[in-house]
């Protein structure tokens, strides 16, 4: 405890004016405003009393007065220090709460009226923060048609903050008679209120995003379709505002249900798009988020599919932390305007010299595992991550069929993960387009094509066929035999597994390769010209064309990669060859692995439901 007389000695404090004012100016600073009232009191009846000596007392005052303003300012920060929350004297905890005092504080304001149906009010429930400077940027949230499910609760509003957007939680009708068409009039007519009513609740009018769960993720998808649908725009107010959306999120949301179908609306000219969904959606196919996103992508928007591994339609499971991220960079991006750089991974590449993935973490789904690898030497090891289907622990006696995926130059076996090719695997396992298989991402090198070396020293082609098959059969419950087996890859993987599939087609039922980096001059120092060509897989189909015939084999590609010409090269010879397989062009999709899979308006794991659809798993 501070004792003021002792502060009185130090200061050298003389007379009964400089004591009062010191007084006032402690007790004030401490917080003790009652008794510093009446230090204020007794100092005002005390000036009465004895008139001022003005120049004395004006020196004392400004001796003083630097002192006290240093003496309220260190007080008053020691005071907080030492209070609750609430502005009471904590015993000794600090202030752990974020105090709202002296600045922008959340506002809740509920059951605003935006429209009305015939004799039925449309409410919506604002969030927004106050006061700030500016306007800011607005998210509609529209729920789902569970029973139960209202306005009154939104995830949309881990949002909102200082530097974020404001939401807007909007109810529509529901029950019988009740059309879709009328639900999308509602939120249309929610959407022209909020931009009417802007200015007073400090919303920018030009930047308004919908984000909604289930039907709500139907309706904000149609939202951002059917701006210029005249038609479909309803008459529940505020005709002259414009009912577009500059950002869509769709969580889990059907496409066709009811009469309209967001995928017969799209243009060009359509929203940004995020569109969240989980694999073990047993409510909602994820092939009608595919459908949408496919669409999207060939009209030219921008759109990302973000599909979560194992999760269900339950919403609290679909917004994890990880989804909400996804969300929040999306709305910072596009309703913000924040930058955020492209990237195909959070994680550092390999090096391309290593036949280990340095990060060794369980990641998307699957698990991260070594094997060794004598192909190279004694004592040698890679590393590859596994994806295990549903039921894999459980059903102890059945055997499983593998593909082997290969992943592109200057990235790595983490790739396939961060593109969604595990998701649509997981996905279509569950929904039962495929049957249950096991999915081996190899780690290979980021050079070398997946060929081994002409003088021996990158033997990736070897590990591949020699010890990563064996450990795979003698490790996990597979179908060991060319049956069970399929190759794919990506780019230089596609490549590698075209050369390694028609290579050994004793091994392989099925071969696929995605956007394949089918170049003519030797590469990479695999070798000579002539060993180039000698491994290329034109060379190795035309070698092996009879065994070829037996296999399932797919060349898929996007209209708009640079390697498009080399993929249509090979279906050309292979048409030659007489050898049976399915050339797909992706209209307007680029190279990289991520946009194919969202571009291609089939679902790609079909083809391992006709290839291992007809296997019998035979028991252990």
């Amino acid at each position: 405890m501070i004792s003021v007389r002792k502060v009185e000695v130090a200061l050298g404090l003389v007379g009964e004016k400089a004591k009062l004012i010191f007084h006032f100016s402690f007790l004030a600073s401490v917080g003790n405003l009652q008794s510093a009232g009446k230090a204020q009191h007794d100092y005002v009846s005390y000036a009465l009393a004895n008139k001022f000596d003005n120049e004395a007392q004006m020196r004392d005052l400004r001796r003083l007065f630097p002192i006290l303003v240093i003496l309220f300012f260190c007080y008053s920060a020691a005071a907080q220090r030492g209070r609750g929350g609430d502005g009471t004297r904590a015993a000794g905890a600090p202030n752990e709460g974020r105090g709202q005092r002296g600045g922008a504080s959340l506002k809740i304001e509920r059951d605003l009226e935006y429209g009305r149906a015939g004799a039925q009010p449309l409410l919506l429930d604002l969030y927004y923060m106050q006061p700030l400077p500016t306007p800011r940027p607005l998210v509609v949230w529209i729920h789902g048609s569970a029973p139960g499910t209202s306005k009154i609760t939104t995830p949309a509003t881990a949002l909102v903050n200082a530097g974020g957007v404001s939401v807007a939680s909007i109810e529509y009708r529901t029950g019988t008679g009740i059309t879709l068409q009328m639900q999308l009039a509602d939120a249309k007519a929610a959407v022209r209120w909020l931009r009417a009513n802007a200015s007073k609740y400090n919303l920018d009018a030009s930047h308004i995003g919908v984000f909604g769960y289930g039907i709500g993720g139907q309706l904000a998808v149609l939202l951002g379709t059917t701006a210029d649908v005249k038609s479909l725009e309803g008459d529940e107010g505020n005709p002259g505002e414009s009912s577009q959306v500059q950002a869509v999120i769709d969580v889990a949301g059907p496409m066709n249900s009811g009469s309209l179908n967001p995928v017969d609306y799209v243009t060009k000219d359509d929203a940004p798009t995020l569109l969240i969904h989980g694999t073990a959606d047993s409510e909602v196919s994820t092939r009608q988020s595919q459908m949408l996103v496919s669409a999207l992508k060939v009209a030219g928007v921008e759109t990302l599919l973000d599909m979560q591994v194992g999760v269900s339609h339950d919403l609290g499971q679909l917004l994890s932390p990880v989804a909400m991220q996804s969300v929040s960079n999306f709305v910072s991006q596009h309703l913000l305007g924040a930058r955020i750089p492209p990237a195909l991974s959070a994680f550092v590449s390999t090096p391309g010299d290593s036949f280990i993935d340095p990060v060794a973490l369980d990641l998307g789904g699957t698990h991260y595992k070594l094997y060794p690898t004598p192909a190279r030497g004694p004592k040698t090891y890679a590393s590859y991550r596994l994806y295990l289907p549903p039921g894999y622990a459980t059903n102890t006696t059945r055997r499983y069929p593998v593909i082997y995926f290969l992943h592109g130059r200057s990235v790595d076996s983490k790739r396939p993960i961060t593109a969604g090719y595990i998701t649509r695997i997981d996905a279509a396992i569950r929904s039962g387009v495929m049957p249950p298989a096991l999915v081996i991402l190899v780690q290979g090198l980021n050079t070398g094509w997946y060929v081994d070396a002409q003088d021996g020293k990158h033997p990736m082609e070897s590990i591949v066929v020699k010890d990563l098959i064996a450990h795979v059969d003698s490790t996990y419950r597979t179908i060991a035999t060319r049956e069970g087996r399929a190759i794919e890859g990506h780019s230089m993987g596609g490549y590698g597994a075209l050369h390694i599939g028609l290579k050994f087609p004793e091994l392989f039922a099925a071969v696929t390769g995605n956007s394949p980096a089918l170049v003519e001059n030797v590469t990479d120092g695999v070798g000579d010209q002539t060993f180039w060509v000698s491994q290329s897989p034109t060379t190795l189909a035309t070698t092996n064309a009879d065994k070829a015939r037996r296999q399932s084999i797919r060349v898929i590609c996007g209209t708009a990669d640079n390697l498009f010409a080399g993929a249509k090269a090979l279906h050309d010879e292979l048409v030659k060859l007489n050898i049976p397989h399915e050339f797909l062009p992706v209209p307007e999709s680029p190279h990289n692995h991520d946009q194919l899979l969202q571009y291609e308006k089939f679902d790609t794991m079909e083809f391992y439901g006709k290839v291992f659809g007809p296997t019998k798993s035979p028991k252990k």
